[in-house]
């Protein structure tokens, strides 16, 4: 509609000019490069008019004639990035199938037809890479570390190459540089930290686990897991007595729960003559974490003291976290110093029927001696020796580890704030209450039964032999007539036999 009214007012715009000059009466006359010309004003003016607008349209048409090679070119170019990109598309399309010579084809296409370079070298390195070209791969990787767009994908591509490669040290370069180049990026932390822990270099690693925490390439709390657990490893390396003290009471600030940190730090305050400290960051920890070697140097840091004060700080550490079984425990081993064996075995019940253990069974081993003597205590001993072992690291006390240890229990706390993966195998069924009832009864004593006389035992034995001598001869008269008698019977039926054949021959 709006092209209909401009049209219209177009040609009403044209009539009206066409009009006007040609009711224009007067003349134009004049000379101009040797021409001399006279005509109607309103003609003329309309030829100037018309020339103009000529003028006008023939430089556009010149204008474009002088372009046109240029938009030829621009045409040619953008058809061959169209190409190139549909081929670049199909070749990352083919890369994530696998099909590493439809990818290697796609690249080469890709390569011809754009002209930026580094787009398609990425393209190319992994085509080259399932096509098993390690050398292509690695020289197109290597080219994109020249432009700074591709700097970091180039990084990760050779740190690849060389960890298949088992060139841990180059593999350790790349994985530095991308961590410097961008440090919130979380391939390049992980490779950088596990790195570290395959080399044993605790301290480098917890500079990189301090620098991604700040970039946000790690939670805050699996950050300081991991801090705490490598300040512990590099405290047991120490020599210097002061200075491990020192790492190990920095990673329990960081994790009070850390059993390895509490005991290395409860064990220095132990040798320095400071009980208070250390039975302060042992129940410190064991309110955090209940672990069989907090108990165990909880209770050597007492074993001078008299059983009833010894029995009263265990059960102050079993108030720490009351629910766990090492708290049960822990009240099971109070009432034995204190002699309470009853209230021994009525703690222990419950343990063992839970998940019975080898400390569980030499407790009541212990409370059964009590009640019943030691005698009693020998099936308990026995399944204690049967028992399965705690899987947990230190459950004997100690943390002896080396470093391939250290660097499983550091990833494991970093992860899942758990000193060792749960056991593959399910649990030992515990003993039912009515079984342990039945052990703990006390043991029957068999009484011997008193010796006879020889000379009696003689007269016996002569009074058996002639009871069995008669006996025999009795059997033997008895056998004899039965013998008789089935002769008798036999030839008593032959003679009958005899007669009734003469009969039937006629014979009397």
């Amino acid at each position: 509609m709006i092209r209909i009214l401009m049209f219209l007012l177009g040609a009403v715009f044209f009539a009206f000019v066409i009009t006007y000059l040609a009711s224009l009466d007067n003349r134009i006359t004049g000379e101009a490069f040797g021409y001399h010309f006279d005509g109607p004003s309103g003609l003329i003016m309309g030829g100037v008019i018309v020339l103009f607008f000529l003028a006008i349209y023939l430089t556009h048409k010149i204008k474009d004639i002088l372009a046109l090679p240029a938009k030829i070119r621009a045409k040619d170019a953008e058809t061959r990035r169209a190409r190139g990109i549909a081929a670049l598309t199909r070749g990352l399309e083919a890369a994530a199938a696998g099909d590493g010579e439809d990818a290697a084809h796609h690249a080469r296409v890709a390569r011809r037809n754009l002209d930026d370079v580094a787009l398609t070298r990425l393209l190319t390195a992994q085509a080259a890479q399932l096509s098993g070209d390690a050398a292509t791969a690695k020289a197109s990787f290597s080219e994109m570390l020249a432009a700074p767009e591709t700097e970091f994908i180039g990084l990760k591509g050779l740190y690849a190459q060389a960890m298949a490669a088992g060139e841990t040290e180059t593999a350790k370069g790349y994985a530095e540089r991308a961590f410097r180049l961008r440090p919130n990026a979380v391939w390049a932390f992980q490779s950088v930290f596990d790195l570290g822990l395959e080399r044993g270099a605790w301290g480098e690693t917890r500079d990189a686990v301090v620098q991604a925490k700040r970039n946000n390439a790690v939670e805050a709390a699996r950050a300081d897991r991991a801090r705490a657990a490598l300040l512990t490893a590099d405290a047991y390396a120490l020599g210097d007595q002061h200075a491990a003290l020192s790492e190990a009471e920095a990673a329990l600030k960081l994790s009070a729960g850390f059993t390895p940190a509490a005991v290395l730090a409860a064990r220095i305050a132990m040798e320095e003559d400071k009980t208070g400290k250390a039975a302060h960051i042992i129940e410190t920890a064991f309110a955090e974490t209940a672990h069989p070697a907090l108990i165990k140097l909880y209770d050597r840091l007492y074993k001078d003291e008299k059983p009833e004060k010894r029995a009263r700080k265990l059960r102050k550490l079993a108030e720490k976290n009351p629910e766990t079984d090492e708290a049960a425990l822990l009240k099971a081993r109070a009432a034995t110093l204190t002699e309470d064996w009853s209230g021994a075995v009525d703690v222990l019940e419950s343990v063992i029927a839970r998940e019975p253990t080898p400390a569980a069974f030499s407790l009541m081993a212990k409370a059964a001696a009590g009640l019943h003597g030691e005698a009693a205590a020998g099936v308990w001993l026995e399944h204690a020796a049967n028992a399965p072992r705690d899987p947990r690291p230190g459950a004997e006390g100690e943390f002896h580890l080396t470093r391939e240890g250290w660097a499983r229990l550091i990833r494991e706390y970093m992860e899942y704030g758990r000193l060792s993966p749960p056991p593959i195998e399910e649990a030992a069924a515990g003993m039912p209450p009515d079984e342990v009832r039945l052990l703990l009864a006390p043991p029957v004593v068999e009484e011997p039964e008193p010796e006879e006389p020889a000379g009696e035992e003689t007269a016996e034995i002569s009074k058996e032999d002639e009871e069995t001598s008669a006996g025999d001869a009795q059997e033997e008269t008895k056998e004899t007539s039965a013998s008789e008698d089935e002769e008798d019977d036999h030839i008593h039926n032959d003679e009958e036999a005899e007669r009734a054949a003469n009969a039937a021959r006629g014979v009397s």
